[in-house]
């Protein structure tokens, strides 16, 4: 992390903290839905979920064309698409909660995605 702080962006990247509010937003959502048992907090996670899937294919594709501009650009741009991949994880594993909240509270299955 603090190799990547200390260079300069190759691009503004603004989907990686656009990835970060929607992951937030949904273990924000997730732990008020569990706390008050409002279901209407996690209705919406298979459309974050997707939101998510694209922005970090978007990422992806972005950065491999910085990759083959600039060999230099590799390293910065390898770690840009695993921070893009784990934050994409961390959606599906708030999914998986947010399933299993579901049935806590229902005593139905659901599949978020």
């Amino acid at each position: 992390a603090k190799e990547l702080s200390t260079q300069p962006h190759i691009a503004k990247l603004v989907s990686i903290p656009y990835m970060c509010n929607i992951v937030c937003g949904m273990i924000e959502d997730t732990l008020k839905a569990f706390e008050t048992e409002d279901l209407s907090l996690i209705q919406d996670f298979a459309e974050r979920d997707d939101n998510l899937d694209t922005l970090r294919y978007s990422i992806f594709r972005e950065c491999l064309t910085y990759m083959m501009e600039d060999q230099k650009n590799i390293t910065r741009c390898a770690n840009y698409i695993m921070i893009a991949r784990y934050l994409e994880r961390c959606g599906d594993h708030v999914c998986k909660i947010a399933e299993k909240i579901h049935f806590m509270m229902t005593g139905e299955r659901i599949e978020v995605k």
